[in-house]
C-alpha cells in the first residue's frame, strides 16, 4: 500500500508541476504579445525601422516563428523596404485585445473592400401610419418575390408598362417583363424603417377659444400620431473599384444617359412600389412620398371625399 500511496503521490506531483508550467507558458505567451505590441507602437510613433532579430530579441520568439507571424499575422500592421521593417501608422489605433485576437485566432486584422460609388442615386421616403405595420410589412416583402411582381405586372398591364416607360414597338411581353425583373433583381434590394413622433393640425386654423368651444364631435384639434417611414435608396449609376485615401470626396461625374435611366427607375418604382403601397392603407386623409436624390418631388395622396 505505501509502494502504491508514492507512486500516486509521484504521479500527482508531476500533474501538478505539468499544469504550473502551462500556466507559466501561456503567461509566457500574454507577456510576449504584448511586448511586441508595445515594440510596434514604439517603432510606429518614432518612425524607425527594425530587424526580425530585434523583433525577436524583444518578443522571446525564434526567428523563424518571428519571420512567420510576420508573414501571416502582421501583414495588415507591417510592411517590409529594402531589408528592414517598418510599423504601420494604423497600429495606433489598434487595441491590444484586438492585436492579441489576431496573433490567437485571425490571420487578418482589416478586411479588405472594394468601394463602390453611386454617383447618382434616388431616395424614396414614405410617410405612412403606423396603425397597419403588418399590412405594410406584408405588402413591402411580396415585391421580393417573382410571383408577387409577376402579379402586379398583370395589373398593371404590358401595354401600360410599355407606354410608361417610352419603350419601342418592337419590345415583346417577354422582354418587358424581363426588364421589370432586372430592375427589380439589380435595384431593389431592401427597405430601412425607422418612426417618429409627430403632431399636426387636423381642422381648419382656428383660435384658442374656438377651438376650446368647438362641438366635442368635431374631434381633436391638434392630434399626435407615430409615423412610420419607409425609405428606399435605389442607386441609378454607380462606379466600383478600389479604394483611394483623398479621392473619396472628390465629386462625382455624370454619365451619359444617366437622367434617362433615372426617370425609367422612378416610374417603375413608383408604379411598382408606390401604387402596390398605398393600396394597404385605407381610411387615412394622406399619404407623402419625398422624392430626393437627382429628382426632387413631394407626393401627396389624399382621401378623396365619399360623396364626391
Amino acid at each position: 500500500m505505501g509502494c502504491v500511496y508514492k507512486i500516486g503521490g509521484t504521479a500527482y506531483a508531476i500533474v501538478v508541476r505539468l499544469k504550473i508550467n502551462e500556466m507559466i507558458s501561456k503567461d509566457e505567451r500574454k507577456n510576449n504579445i504584448k511586448r511586441a505590441f508595445d515594440f510596434l507602437v514604439e517603432h510606429a510613433q518614432e518612425r524607425k525601422p527594425f530587424s526580425v532579430e530585434q523583433l525577436s530579441a524583444k518578443t522571446e520568439w525564434a526567428i523563424t516563428e518571428t519571420q512567420e507571424n510576420i508573414l501571416n499575422r502582421l501583414s495588415d500592421l507591417v510592411y517590409e523596404e529594402g531589408e528592414k521593417y517598418f510599423a504601420k501608422p494604423e497600429i495606433l489605433r489598434v487595441r491590444l485585445d484586438d492585436f492579441k485576437e489576431l496573433l490567437h485566432q485571425k490571420k487578418r486584422l482589416f478586411t479588405d473592400y472594394v468601394l463602390e460609388v453611386s454617383s447618382s442615386i434616388l431616395i424614396y421616403e414614405f410617410f405612412m401610419p403606423l396603425s397597419r405595420e403588418d399590412r405594410l410589412r406584408e405588402a413591402l416583402d411580396n415585391l421580393f418575390y417573382r410571383d408577387t411582381i409577376e402579379q402586379r405586372i398583370q395589373e398593371i398591364g404590358i401595354s401600360r408598362i410599355r407606354d410608361g416607360l417610352k419603350l419601342p414597338p418592337e419590345y415583346l411581353e417577354d422582354k418587358i417583363r424581363q426588364l421589370v425583373f432586372d430592375f427589380m433583381e439589380s435595384t431593389i434590394g431592401g427597405y430601412s424603417m425607422y418612426m417618429v413622433n409627430g403632431r399636426y393640425r387636423a381642422d381648419v386654423l382656428a383660435s384658442r377659444e374656438e377651438v376650446i368651444t368647438r362641438p366635442f364631435a368635431y374631434g381633436p384639434y391638434i392630434v399626435d400620431e407615430t409615423t412610420a417611414i419607409v425609405r428606399f435608396i435605389l442607386p441609378v449609376e454607380t462606379d466600383a473599384g478600389k479604394f483611394e485615401y483623398g479621392k473619396i470626396l472628390e465629386p462625382a461625374s455624370m454619365v451619359i444617359g444617366t437622367k434617362k435611366r433615372a426617370e425609367l427607375k422612378s416610374w417603375l418604382f413608383l408604379n411598382f412600389f408606390a401604387e402596390a403601397l398605398i393600396r394597404v392603407v385605407q381610411k387615412e386623409d394622406e399619404i407623402w412620398l419625398l422624392e430626393s436624390g437627382m429628382r426632387s418631388a413631394f407626393y401627396r395622396w389624399v382621401r378623396r371625399d365619399e360623396y364626391e
